[in-house]
């Protein structure tokens, strides 16, 4: 008779965790270029201006992923 409690070990594995993170990382990297492409079409020679924008671009996603 089951309590309800059960031992995770006994679930079929899964694919679901590890495909979430691969669309995950996947989406980062379109949304990285999709950046880069905006960045160099509007700033045009600032290199040091470009870096911080694309820094802090990537520790948002990061915080909010």
């Amino acid at each position: 008779m089951s309590d309800g409690n059960f031992n995770r070990q006994l679930l079929p594995k899964t694919d679901l965790s590890s495909g979430l993170r691969a669309g995950k990382a996947q989406m980062r990297q379109k949304a990285e270029r999709a950046f880069d492409e905006v960045i160099n079409d509007f700033i045009l020679d600032e290199g040091e201006l470009k870096e911080a924008m694309k820094k802090r671009f990537m520790e948002l996603l990061r915080v909010n992923s």
